[in-house]
Order: structure tokens, then C-alpha cells, then sequence
């Protein structure tokens, strides 16, 4: 799998840690995220990794901040980005299950290195169930983006 990971200032260890994991697993990363501890701001990476998902660049990416919060907002806010914070493996997990999420978004300072390995890997071994409730769940989501990018054009 193809995987962009980005990161903050916050997040530099973390992805270095992640990233040779994955690339002893054999994906391929694909780094956008900063690599020193300079302050930065989490939004410029998030917007970089969706980017690369939307463009059909990389399968799926992962975004590591702080709390894993900021991440998970600007994630959030492209429209077919569908991000999940990783609190716990129940709930990354399920949202590839049920939800189909293309980010996986982690807080550097709130989880530790052998939790986020466990969290990385429980996501991406996930599949997407596809059953008619999930892709009607789906079209939904779709549908309140498309509401959305209508609202964006009456107001410009």
C-alpha cells in the first residue's frame, strides 16, 4: 500500500518510527510532513496528505500532531477525506469497517510509540465492508459535501 504520512512539529519521532515500521511491512511511504522541531502548523500537512489521497497519489495517510486533534479537523474539512482520530483499536478498527476512512490521524504527545504501532496497524488491516448500509452511509456523507461546495458557490 501507498501511504502518505504527515506531521507537525510535534509528530517528528513518531512518524519516523511509523514510517520504518510500514516500510518493513512494505508499503511505500511517501513523507510530507516536517522533519525537525521547529513550530509549524498541522494544517499545511493535512492538506498536503488529503491532497495526494484526492489525486489517487497515495491509498490512504496518516497525520500525527499534538492531540492528534488538529489533524483530525483540517482532515476533516476536504471534501471525500474521511479522517478518524486514533483513540483506540475498537474505533479505527470500525471506521475502516463502517465508514471507509482514507486518514488516520495520531497525537504524538497523548499515545505512545507501541499503541500507535498496535493503532497504524489494526487500521490498515481493516477492509471496508462495502454492505449496502455502508455505501448508502457513504452517499450521505457525499451528499452533505455536495450541499456544502453549493452553499461555498452562493457565497462567493
Amino acid at each position: 500500500m501507498k501511504i502518505a504520512i504527515g506531521n507537525d512539529h510535534m509528530g517528528v519521532e513518531m512518524k519516523c518510527r511509523i514510517t520504518e515500521n510500514l516500510e518493513a511491512l512494505g508499503h511505500t511511504m511517501v513523507n510530507v510532513g516536517t522533519d525537525d522541531k521547529d513550530r509549524t502548523h498541522s494544517a499545511l500537512y493535512a492538506e498536503e496528505v488529503t491532497n495526494l489521497i484526492n489525486q489517487g497519489k497515495v491509498d490512504r495517510g496518516i497525520l500525527i500532531c499534538g492531540t492528534g486533534v488538529g489533524m483530525s479537523i483540517c482532515a476533516n474539512k476536504v471534501n471525500d477525506i474521511r479522517a478518524v482520530m486514533g483513540t483506540n483499536l475498537y474505533t479505527v478498527k470500525q471506521s475502516k469497517e463502517h465508514n471507509d476512512t482514507n486518514v488516520l490521524t495520531l497525537g504524538a504527545l497523548n499515545t505512545d510509540l507501541s499503541t500507535a504501532l498496535q493503532l497504524v496497524k489494526t487500521w490498515l488491516d481493516a477492509k471496508f465492508d462495502g454492505t449496502e448500509t455502508r455505501q448508502y452511509r457513504l452517499s450521505l456523507i457525499s451528499e452533505i459535501e455536495a450541499h456544502q461546495l453549493k452553499k461555498e458557490e452562493r457565497h462567493s
